[in-house]
């Protein structure tokens, strides 16, 4: 229980903890590990303002906070599962890969493709077997084109969605003061954490200290969850799907069957009819 942590409010002192926090825990970890010695890679005002013109975007206040203190780790998490690879191989598949929080300067190829993820994701699962449609969309169209033509309409008036790892998305703007991220894969899409705070508390857990090990009764096992006893994390930690205003986007988080992403509250109403 970690119930005396208290988080910066501040923003910017938040990141800067988080900054100061990660880096100490990976200077002592075994120099055998990736991640030994790591450092946040910010980014400068100059830079950030290029990236709005060389993509055509706009980085919210908290995601523009986000690349001038952290923006990207300068280790690499992705490591080689084959032995019998050589170094060579490594090497060249350690490159193809994107940095662990997408690198904005160096992950040009990636930040492009991932930028049309979520429109060419989920249109893959409107045109295709999965036949997905949302019921705010009215009746489904007979020609491809015209499934085209409706969901691009909604999509250019959702919420854009900018690529921060992986395939998750830290979404630009939101209701009710959330700004959740989101991993979309086709239209198998999820809420990852509710804000950049509580991403970063969740992706960070073990190295911020806000984990702790819990006895499963049923197999005798600990598993590691978030801490209870904090107010901020708490409250992000219990916040029901349903309650939370999320234009646009609610609905195709609520598509499939219900379930949740690892919060403490599990209640998601069910999926539409197809």
């Amino acid at each position: 229980m970690k119930s005396h942590i208290t988080f910066p409010q501040d923003l910017t002192d938040f990141l800067c903890w988080v900054k100061t926090t990660t880096e100490s825990a990976w200077s002592k970890v075994s120099p055998e590990e990736t991640i030994y010695g790591a450092r946040w890679l910010g980014l400068r005002d100059p830079e950030i303002d290029e990236l709005e013109r060389k993509y055509a975007i706009k980085f919210g206040y908290e995601h523009r906070a986000f690349l001038k203190i952290l923006h990207t780790i300068d280790k690499n998490y992705h490591d080689s599962d084959e032995e019998d690879e050589s170094d060579e191989e490594i090497t060249t598949k350690k490159q193809e890969q994107p940095s662990f929080f997408y690198n904005w300067i160096t992950d040009a190829s990636w930040i492009e493709r991932r930028l049309n993820w979520p429109y060419e994701t989920i249109l893959g699962d409107i045109l295709g077997v999965n036949r997905v449609w949302l019921l705010s969309w009215g009746s489904r169209p007979e020609t491809d084109a015209e499934k085209i033509q409706v969901s691009s309409a909604w999509y250019n008036k959702a919420p854009r969605l900018l690529p921060v790892m992986a395939h998750t998305f830290l979404m630009a703007d939101a209701g009710a003061g959330l700004k959740p991220l989101l991993s979309v894969c086709r239209a198998d899409t999820i809420v990852m954490a509710w804000s950049l705070r509580h991403y970063l508390m969740r992706t960070f857990a073990r190295e911020l200290e806000l984990q702790e090990l819990v006895l499963d009764e049923e197999d005798g096992r600990y598993y590691a969850q978030m801490v209870e006893g904090i107010p901020e994390l708490d409250g992000l930690e219990t916040i029901r799907q349903e309650d939370a205003d999320i234009p646009y986007w609610k609905e195709v988080i609520n598509y499939w069957l219900p379930r949740w992403q690892g919060f403490r509250v599990s209640r998601v109403p069910n999926a539409p009819s197809q």
